[in-house]
């Protein structure tokens, strides 16, 4: 899949003039690296905030709307929270 996202990937940047002003290196990493995968980090954290204390028989559709109702007047994670991430995940990387 890796070909097939960079290109979509320069396309994206070309249609917003971004093309020549942004340098993107993707990097190898095994198929499965859940360590490397920022969304495993977010799949966590929503365990831990949402379903470790949801009572049980709580049905996935009101899980769907806690979830959207939070999500649309908070922000989840901030960007320095993202950042941190991301270093630790480059931090296994390098």
């Amino acid at each position: 899949h890796k070909q097939k996202m960079q290109s979509q990937l320069a396309v994206h940047l070309e249609q917003m003039g971004l093309a020549q002003a942004i340098t993107v290196e993707c990097l190898y990493v095994p198929s499965y690296s859940p360590k490397l995968n920022l969304v495993e980090y977010v799949i966590h954290l929503l365990r831990l905030r949402f379903l470790h204390h949801l009572p049980i028989g709580t049905t996935l559709e009101q899980i769907e709307q806690q979830l959207e109702q939070f999500l649309e007047f908070h922000q989840f994670l901030s960007s320095e929270q993202v950042q941190k991430t991301l270093n630790f995940i480059f931090s296994l990387v390098a």
